[in-house]
C-alpha cells in the first residue's frame, strides 16, 4: 500500500462508491476519501450548517440507512484509510449515531469531528477513534479569513479529545471556489499558520471544489468549460511564495459540486437533463444531455463523442471512466447510453485517476 496523496470529499452514494471501487489498484492506494453520509430524507441541507430540527421521521429507517452506508464503505475501502463524516445524522436521535460509531471502531475507517459540533459528538468521535486506533479527523469549514478564535476553538477540541491518544488529521474545507477573485488561498494560509503548530498532525489536507452547481448557460457549444480553481489554489499553497511550513495534501470534491452529499438519498425525480463531464489539466469539459425522450440516447452519444474527440481526451486506456466514454461514443456501450448516476460514476473515475497522475508528476 502506497501513502495517500489525495483526499477527495465524496458522498457515500452508489455512484461515488462504485467509482472508487473501480479505480486501478495503484491509483486507489493513493486516494484516501473523506466520505460524507447523505441524509436519508428531507430537503437539501448544507455541510457545516445545523438544521433547525431533526428531519428524519422514521428512526428505524434511519438506523438501516446508517448501517447500509457503513457496510458499503467497509466493502469498498478494503482496509485502506478513509475518513467518515456523519454530519447530516448528528441532529437525529443520538443512539443511532453512537451505534454507527461503534461499528466504525471495528473497521479501518476514521471518524470525523469539528469545532462547530456538539460536545457529545466530539467526545464520542474521540472514543470511536481510540477504540479503532486509526485516528481522528478534524474537519473545519472555512467561510472567511480565520482568526485566533478558531485557533482557540481547535485547541479546546484537541484538549477535549486528547484522551483518545491517536493520530489526528486536519481537514481544512474551503467549500466552493468558483472564481479566481475569491481570496481562498489567503484563508487557507492563515488557517495553516494558526493551526499547524497546535500539534503534530498526521495529515493536513486542504479541500475545495470548483465543479459548477448549475450548467454554464450560453458558454461553449456543444461543450462548456469550467475552470479548476481548486487545483490552482493548491498550486498557490505548495508552489507560491508564501508556502506553509507543513506538507499540504491536495483535496477536492471529485467530479461533482460541493453539495453532492447534501441531497437526501430518497430524493426522487430529477431534471429532464443531466451532465456528462471530463477533467482536463485545468478545466472541466461539460455537456448538457437529456435524460429522457425518444432520441435522448442519440443525443447523449453525440455529446460524449465531442468529449472523446476533444484534444484533451486521454484515450480509452487511461481509466475505466475513459473506457466507458469511448464505448458510449462509438455505440458499443449499452443501448441506453447511461443515466445521470452512470455519467457521474464515469466522471469520478477519470477525475480521480487524472488527479493522482497529476500529483505524481508534480512530486
Amino acid at each position: 500500500m502506497s501513502d495517500p496523496i489525495y483526499v477527495p470529499a465524496l458522498p457515500a452514494r452508489r455512484s461515488a462508491l462504485a467509482a472508487y471501487d473501480r479505480l486501478a489498484p495503484h491509483v486507489r492506494s493513493r486516494v484516501a476519501p473523506l466520505w460524507s453520509v447523505p441524509p436519508r430524507v428531507g430537503g437539501a441541507r448544507s455541510l457545516g450548517t445545523r438544521p433547525f430540527h431533526p428531519l428524519d421521521p422514521d428512526p428505524p429507517a434511519l438506523a438501516r440507512h446508517l448501517r447500509t452506508a457503513l457496510h458499503r464503505l467497509v466493502d469498498v475501502q478494503r482496509g485502506l484509510p478513509a475518513w467518515v463524516d456523519t454530519f447530516h445524522a448528528e441532529d437525529e436521535p443520538w443512539h443511532l449515531v453512537t451505534e454507527f460509531w461503534r461499528g466504525l471502531a471495528r473497521t479501518a475507517l476514521r471518524p470525523v469531528t469539528g469545532v462547530e459540533r456538539d460536545v457529545r459528538q466530539q467526545t464520542a468521535a474521540a472514543e470511536a477513534a481510540r477504540a479503532g486506533g486509526n485516528g481522528l479527523g478534524v474537519r473545519l469549514f472555512l467561510g472567511g479569513l480565520p482568526d485566533e478564535r478558531l485557533r482557540d476553538e481547535v485547541g479546546t477540541l484537541l484538549e477535549r479529545t486528547a484522551f483518545a491518544h491517536c493520530p489526528m488529521d486536519l481537514l481544512l474545507d474551503l467549500g466552493g471556489v468558483l472564481d479566481e477573485h475569491r481570496p481562498a488561498e489567503k484563508w487557507a494560509l492563515r488557517a495553516l499558520g494558526l493551526l499547524g503548530p497546535l500539534r503534530r498532525w498526521r495529515t493536513i489536507a486542504v479541500l475545495a471544489g470548483s465543479f459548477p452547481r448549475t450548467f454554464p448557460e450560453g458558454y461553449g457549444a456543444p461543450l462548456a468549460e469550467a475552470h479548476r480553481f481548486d487545483w490552482d489554489l493548491w498550486h498557490v499553497l505548495v508552489d507560491g511564495p508564501e508556502q506553509p511550513g507543513a506538507h499540504v495534501t491536495y483535496g477536492d470534491y471529485g467530479a461533482d459540486h460541493t453539495g453532492g452529499a447534501d441531497r437526501s438519498s430518497t430524493a426522487g425525480g430529477g431534471p429532464p437533463w443531466g451532465v456528462v463531464r471530463y477533467t482536463t489539466d485545468r478545466t472541466f469539459l461539460l455537456g448538457r444531455v437529456p435524460t429522457q425522450g425518444p432520441d435522448h440516447a442519440d443525443a447523449v452519444r453525440a455529446l460524449v463523442r465531442e468529449i472523446v474527440e476533444a484534444e484533451d481526451f486521454r484515450g480509452a486506456g487511461f481509466s475505466e471512466g475513459e473506457r466507458w466514454l469511448a464505448s458510449c461514443a462509438d455505440g458499443s456501450g449499452t443501448a441506453g447510453a447511461g443515466t445521470p448516476a452512470v455519467w457521474l460514476r464515469a466522471g469520478h473515475i477519470q477525475h480521480l485517476t487524472q488527479v493522482v497522475r497529476g500529483l505524481l508528476r508534480h512530486s
